[in-house]
């Protein structure tokens, strides 16, 4: 694995080395080097400078995905190769949809810097052998949508808020199952630089107790807020959800195209339930080509009855597909749906020697705005660049993810406080979409659209040596 020099800027970064993974050679080219240098100039403005690390060791509560970023990165540096404890059980990969599944594609220049492995190498392990250019998105549509009296899904006015009619050159984000990403991420890493326990850490006391050094610093990345404080923050907020992989019938696509996905809302009981339906791709289940999610916030202050609203959701997530041209994918087997517990919208200070990771990656709510995994990414490596700088990882994270959270915030007003004029707006003056935050995604740096062309040809391994402007 590639080996980052910490003493070099970004710029000077080398990763001329080829990777080796399932059998094939990735060579790094120079988009790959840009890409390093772009998130190294992030972190430089987010972290700042440092001299030394302060603590030798440490310990994250938790091996979910924003644990694996972060334990990645602390793995691959030479302060701390071999003092990273990842406690917890991995998640195990299985066909069900669960957590989130669309990656920006920012989130996967952060993964991957993390890993310090050519973009192409993550690609390869995240589809496999189905790579044929699914899963890649390069435009987004907005449209919101309604039950008709006849049972019918029907959809409003429809615009392309980015990509325009064709798509970026540049992919907006990956989509796939969220177990297949962290199970890349495995096995990309550097696990000679790990200490696995496969076990749960429940306490403050037992995260000390599996420290390899005498100066560890702890971090949670687990959901049980309540490890390093004794007591969770309280909220009243969660979201309900029910997603699930989907399948084009043979009449093909209406509405959307392949390298598209839609925002398609729902309003009622006063408030719009988000509609995402994303490209896709996931080797347990080949024949789907795209997801839906339908994902709504809920109160116990306002009181909600659980059932009810999954009960809906999962009729609208079939209504809509059904509208679209697609079929859920075998739903005894994919198929999920759950609530997801709300976070404080401004994360708790964590306690001097520990970080609330979590807390701080995923502040308000989840599932909403196709950002969990790539603010997970961005607080996981600016977290463990400050650990290594010796600067503070609490404040670094923070910054890291401070604008995403603004702009989720921002699109959780909108959808629960000003459901009618904001479904009205969207109705009548579609354009206007442009100029708010919905689940928008910055364009990647540095991928030309020749890639885009090589990902849909083959392999994603057969254009680690492809380098064309």
């Amino acid at each position: 694995m590639t080996i980052l020099d910490e003493a070099k800027p970004a710029a000077a970064v080398a990763v001329s080395d080829p990777i080796k993974h399932s059998e094939a050679d990735y060579y790094p080219t120079d988009r790959d080097v840009r890409r390093f240098a772009h998130i190294g100039k992030l972190v430089d403005r987010t972290v700042g400078t440092g001299s030394r690390p302060y603590y030798d060791s440490v310990v994250i509560a938790g091996a979910g995905f924003t644990a694996t970023v972060m334990a990645a990165r602390l793995a691959r540096s030479e302060q701390f190769h071999g003092k990273v404890v990842l406690a917890g059980p991995r998640s195990e990969e299985s066909r069900r949809m669960k957590d989130g599944a669309t990656l920006r594609g920012h989130g996967t220049d952060l993964i991957c810097y993390a890993l310090g492995v050519p973009q192409c190498a993550y690609v390869d392990a995240l589809y496999g052998d189905i790579v044929d250019g699914r899963g890649v998105g390069t435009r987004n549509l907005v449209g919101m949508a309604r039950k008709a009296p006849s049972g019918s899904y029907e959809f409003g006015r429809m615009i392309a808020y980015q990509g325009g009619r064709t798509g970026y050159s540049r992919p907006l984000f990956y989509g796939a199952r969220n177990s297949r990403m962290q199970g890349a991420m495995y096995e990309l890493m550097d696990r000679a630089g790990v200490i696995e326990a496969p076990d749960a850490v429940s306490s403050l006391d037992e995260a000390y107790a599996l420290a390899p050094g005498k100066r560890p610093f702890i971090v949670n990345a687990s959901h049980n807020s309540a490890l390093l404080r004794g007591q969770a923050p309280k909220v009243d907020w969660a979201t309900v959800a029910v997603q699930a992989p989907l399948t084009v019938r043979p009449s093909g696509f209406r509405y959307v195209d392949t390298n598209a996905a839609l925002v398609s809302g729902v309003r009622r009981d006063g408030r719009i339930v988000v509609g995402l339906f994303n490209p896709y791709g996931d080797p347990l289940s080949p024949r789907s080509t795209f997801y839906g999610i339908m994902v709504g916030e809920v109160s116990a202050r306002a009181g909600y009855d659980k059932q009810r609203e999954i009960a809906t959701m999962t009729e609208e997530l079939h209504g809509i597909a059904d509208r679209l041209g697609m079929d859920v994918d075998d739903p005894e087997e994919t198929l999920y749906a759950g609530l997801i517990p709300g976070s404080p919208w401004k994360a708790p200070q964590s306690e001097p020697g520990s970080l609330e990771l979590q807390m701080i990656a995923h502040q308000g709510v989840s599932a909403t705005f196709s950002d969990g995994m790539t603010s997970g990414a961005a607080a996981a490596v600016a977290a463990a660049e400050a650990v290594i700088r010796g600067v503070d990882p609490d404040r670094a994270a923070r910054r890291a993810v401070r604008e995403i959270t603004r702009d989720r915030r921002i699109w959780n007003i909108q959808r629960n406080k000003l459901a009618l004029p904001f479904d009205y707006l969207l109705r009548t003056a579609t354009e206007s979409v442009r100029c708010t935050p919905i689940p928008a995604m910055p364009a990647q740096p540095g991928l030309a659209r020749a890639d885009r062309a090589a990902l849909s040809a083959s392999k994603c391994a057969q254009i680690a040596s492809i380098d064309t402007e």
